[in-house]
């Protein structure tokens, strides 16, 4: 008989950081792009821009301080790849491919494809940042155009964001982890079988918690296997 586990896996801190840069991208998105079709944009919308860039700089730096001394899933090493990662995030990209027929794979934290992508997604932030800031100041750094830079960074992170809450939905439609929620209340929701085993029921895989949790390659800070 299948078990249904409620987890928590997402801590206050990555939360926040996670809401609010979410928030602050989408507002900078629109407002950038709205002033990159006005000759002449309002200041309203120059102040709506810096005012979003202020709510991602401690956002993003919050972020990374959690990447090098979080713990648990908020640790860098919840991201990387490894040969079991690399596997699910295969069956992931599989289930996309045959537009949702194949068996979405199940995983503790991190999505196992998008972990990598979300360490890439914060350098690109990262980048937006000191090209935004600077190309007013300072247009070339060398024989690069800073705002050329910033326009390429926000066509990348535009289309992150665009397939990021798609594949998101998708996950939530798919799957039985409860992505969307998890990410507001911090708890996933685990289908375990019991004797641990791998099987596949339906859409989804029911495997055991602590082999879900062997993929975090930070295991020494985990104290309990939530099993």
């Amino acid at each position: 008989m299948n078990e249904i586990q409620r987890i928590p896996v997402w801590s206050r801190a990555l939360r926040i950081a996670h809401w609010v840069m979410a928030v602050a991208v989408v507002v900078l998105i629109a407002t950038g792009w709205r002033m990159e079709s006005e000759p002449l944009p309002a200041s309203t919308l120059l102040d709506d821009h810096f005012l979003a860039a202020a709510f991602l700089i401690p956002a993003i730096l919050l972020r990374i301080y959690l990447l090098f001394f979080g713990t648990d899933t908020d640790h860098i090493s919840d991201c990387e790849p490894d040969g079991n990662r690399l596997r699910s995030a295969a069956a992931v990209l599989k289930y996309y491919f045959s537009l949702g027929r194949s068996p979405l794979p199940n995983w503790y934290a991190h999505n196992p494809l998008w972990g990598p992508v979300y360490l890439l997604l914060f350098l690109f932030l990262l980048m937006q940042i000191i090209s935004g800031a600077f190309q007013q100041s300072h247009p070339y750094l060398g024989m690069v155009n800073l705002h050329d830079i910033h326009i390429i960074g926000a066509y990348v992170i535009t289309g992150f964001t665009v397939v990021h809450v798609v594949a998101v939905f998708l996950h939530d439609l798919g799957g039985s982890g409860s992505d969307i929620s998890a990410m507001i209340n911090g708890h996933r929701i685990f289908v375990l079988k019991k004797p641990v085993t791998t099987q596949q029921s339906g859409d989804t895989q029911s495997v055991s918690l602590d082999a879900l949790k062997r993929s975090l390659k930070n295991k020494k800070k985990h104290s309990n296997d939530g099993g």
